[in-house]
């Protein structure tokens, strides 16, 4: 054999070994992100699942009956009598029970 054909084959022997050793490398890398990204989805249905129960939460605290309940019970509200209500001015007054009327609206 030639030294010509030597060097060209020595040339080719660590162009390829350093291409062998460029795709470990980012195989490397890929697998490190696939586990990165593996880890932040895990993290992101943990977070959902937060936000679905806080949600769940809020839809029964802002429930109608949950305030009633919550008001009567812990703060010791009475609903008004038609006669205890007072009003800034006579037109301001709603005609017949105002409480009654907003319990209608509320339940409705």
């Amino acid at each position: 054999m030639k030294s010509q054909d030597k060097k060209r084959i020595l040339t080719g022997t660590v162009i390829v070994g350093f291409i062998c050793i460029i795709l470990v490398v980012l195989t490397a890398y890929a697998a490190e992100l696939r586990c990165e990204n593996n880890k932040l989805i895990d993290d992101n249905q943990a977070l959902q699942g937060e936000i679905d129960t806080l949600n769940v939460q809020i839809k029964s605290a802002n429930n109608i009956e949950h305030i009633e309940k919550v008001a009567t019970e812990k703060l010791g509200m009475v609903r008004p009598n038609e006669g205890e209500c007072i009003y800034v001015s006579d037109k301001d007054a709603p005609g017949g029970n105002f409480a009654m009327a907003i319990r209608e609206q509320a339940y409705n």
